[in-house]
């Protein structure tokens, strides 16, 4: 079983469309996990497509070679509390903080959907049984991998009983907790017992995700936010597959591309071109078309 994880896709269905056809590539020849680390929705234009396409490929894992896992994060935790919310009937949200975050691109496609009440509970229903982490058995540097959106929690049992419905102060902290706070004050990211995959701080740099060794995270938010939104033309979306002893990490851009590659055991290093050639010819397959 192969599997990938890719985090902060923010409403880029160009994106997300390209990632879910080069995996179904894959999946034509061998089992294949997609692990969506938080923040599918929000932002970009494609929100509500990509988070019913997820939901439904989620819901059909075991009819499926190609199994979707999607994790929470804090835009999914936002609207998750705005739909709860709700007036009975009436098409007004306590949605201030989600609006002002990012979400009248999803609430928008919500609201112009002729169905539109059905809809408002299956987003709900859906929204709330989002698990907030998960953990592998491959080891990287001889420690298990823990996938999660902001931070890792102190305690992780191996099965994971949290998720965005709970409400509690845990599941706030695991999907908005960044490494500084507004006072400027350091937080734990990482655990010490896990190389964790996060996302959720967009990463501007030209790779489009950072590793941070003293406290064993990798932060694979490419920045996709910003893009969405215009203000930033950050090129960069991370594909990361977990193997045995070692990460690789495809880097996409926004033409639907792998531009770079990368391995990560203890140190970072890019992939040769033909190393990279070999993952591209994937691209060029018809691409399956998830916008029906």
């Amino acid at each position: 079983m192969r599997k990938f994880i890719v985090s902060d896709l923010h409403g880029n269905g160009e994106v997300y469309d390209s990632i879910i056809s080069y995996l179904e590539n894959i999946s034509a020849k061998e089992e294949v996990e997609l692990y969506i680390n938080g923040d599918l929705i929000d932002r970009g234009q494609d929100s509500c497509m990509m988070f019913e396409d997820a939901i439904t490929r989620m819901n059909n894992n075991d009819n499926s070679n190609f199994k979707l896992h999607y994790l929470g994060g804090n835009h999914e935790l936002m609207m998750y509390n705005a739909l709860l919310r709700r007036r009975p009937n009436k098409s007004v949200f306590t949605f201030s903080n989600w609006i002002l975050n990012g979400g009248n691109s999803t609430k928008n496609g919500l609201d112009s959907d002729p169905q539109r009440e059905e809809k408002y509970k299956y987003y709900l229903d859906s929204v709330s049984n989002l698990k907030i982490y998960n953990k592998f058995e491959e080891k990287i540097r001889g420690k298990r991998v823990l996938l999660i959106h902001a931070r890792a929690p102190r305690v992780v049992p191996d099965v994971c009983t949290m998720k965005i419905s709970d409400g509690t102060a845990q599941v706030y902290k695991s999907v908005w907790t960044r490494n500084i706070d507004e006072f400027h004050i350091p937080h734990r990211i990482g655990h010490p017992d896990y190389l964790t995959i996060i996302g959720h701080t967009p990463v501007y740099n030209s790779k489009g995700f950072s590793y941070t060794k003293g406290e064993n995270y990798l932060n694979i938010d490419g920045a996709c936010a910003a893009y969405a939104c215009g203000y930033k033309n950050e090129d960069h979306v991370p594909l990361v597959e977990v193997e045995d002893g070692r990460l690789t990490i495809l880097v996409w851009n926004h033409n639907n591309e792998i531009i770079k590659g990368y391995y990560m055991d203890d140190i970072i290093y890019p992939m040769s071109e033909e190393e990279l050639n070999d993952k591209r010819k994937l691209i060029n397959k018809e691409k399956v078309n998830i916008k029906k």
